[in-house]
């Protein structure tokens, strides 16, 4: 299995979900563009508060359920894959503000049994759909032991199988999808599995000048950097960031370097091993380089990542479509000035031609 394609975050995930903004930030003629690109897989983030409240457990608004409806009807429609990512689930968050409530670990937790009864909503919702569905089970699982993810993993897993043994479910590894931890994600006794990792690495050239992340808000590394090339001014960086955000440090392994295609390739080659191990499909979930950083190197660095994917048949989803930083599309006009987007279309040119360069 091969997939080239885009997400739609930003749609329902990330985002005030009110009506006027789901009937009209998604629409029948974006399934149209990403299949006129040559892609044939979108991947999906939702999170719970779409159609389940906090006030509300284990109840399902059916009104606010038809605009995922909606995107499977449109993906089967145009032939589409369509990956269902549960972008945020009760009692878990990616996010820095709010992860350290998670506790959706604690095998006693209402949010567990919550996390379990909504796959088994869906996976009974959507079992006897077409072939091309997806079920990615947890967006950037940030547990703090890798065995507590891949045991809530299993409990996910199980509840899908309860009710839809034919649609393939994806299963990503622990904080935040990271490649040094993919070596700990369990082999699941199951042909229908695809293993998952995001990549933005090296963080200081995706994330560059990213006002969201703690290493920019906290004034501890506001710098532009080129790719390739060595970032300037790291001495001292990861100590400092994991004084913070301890987990986040992981990001900041041996930063301090020159950065070319040949060291992407050997970060990725953690995954490659793991695929050729177990023979199974690997997929890059999430990546980009952040539109804040230079044309030149928001292109070399996906075009570099994508003939890597594409030598190893690694499917991928690039982040994002449309906005959230990372987009082809600079829909909201956010960067308007920025030289990424082309004046009018709002189209990065450039990081669509490399993305679509992996396209067999």
């Amino acid at each position: 299995m091969y997939l080239q394609g885009v997400n739609f975050g930003g749609y329902l995930s990330q985002a005030d979900l009110n009506e006027k903004h789901l009937k009209t930030f998604i629409t029948e003629k974006d399934f149209k563009k990403v299949k006129s690109w040559g892609f044939n897989i979108i991947r999906l983030p939702v999170d719970y508060m779409l159609f389940e409240d906090d006030r509300k457990p284990f109840v399902y608004d059916e009104k606010r359920l038809k605009y995922l409806d909606r995107c499977v009807d449109l993906a089967e429609k145009h032939d589409l894959w369509l990956m269902i990512d549960l972008h945020k689930a009760p009692g878990h968050s990616f996010a820095l503000k709010e992860r350290d409530s998670n506790d959706i670990w604690d095998k006693k937790s209402p949010n567990r049994a919550r996390f379990v009864k909504i796959w088994e909503f869906l996976a009974k919702r959507y079992a006897g759909r077409g072939e091309k569905i997806m079920y990615e089970l947890l967006n950037e699982p940030v547990a703090g032991k890798d065995a507590q993810w891949n045991s809530l993993a299993s409990d996910g897993l199980e509840a899908i199988r309860k009710f839809d043994k034919k649609h393939w479910v994806v299963i990503e590894s622990n904080k935040w999808g990271n490649v040094h931890t993919f070596r700990s994600l369990k082999k699941f006794n199951d042909k229908k599995i695809i293993y998952s990792f995001h990549f933005y690495e090296p963080i200081v050239v995706t994330h560059q000048m990213a006002e969201w992340v703690g290493f920019v808000k906290n004034n501890i590394y506001k710098k532009l950097v080129d790719y390739p090339g060595r970032p300037e001014g790291m001495k001292g960086i990861a100590a400092e960031v994991a004084k913070r955000e301890k987990d986040f440090a992981i990001f900041f392994k041996k930063q301090d370097r020159m950065w070319t295609k040949k060291d992407l390739d050997k970060m990725v080659d953690l995954i490659v091993r793991f695929a050729k191990k177990n023979s199974v499909p690997v997929l890059c979930g999430e990546f980009g380089c952040v539109a804040h950083a230079m044309p030149k190197t928001r292109e070399n660095w996906t075009r570099d990542l994508i003939s890597k994917f594409r030598k190893h048949r690694i499917s991928y989803t690039y982040w994002n479509y449309k906005n959230m930083d990372f987009g082809i599309l600079d829909y909201t006009e956010k960067y308007g000035r920025n030289g990424n987007y082309t004046p009018g279309t709002r189209l990065d040119g450039p990081i669509l031609k490399a993305l679509q360069s992996g396209i067999l």
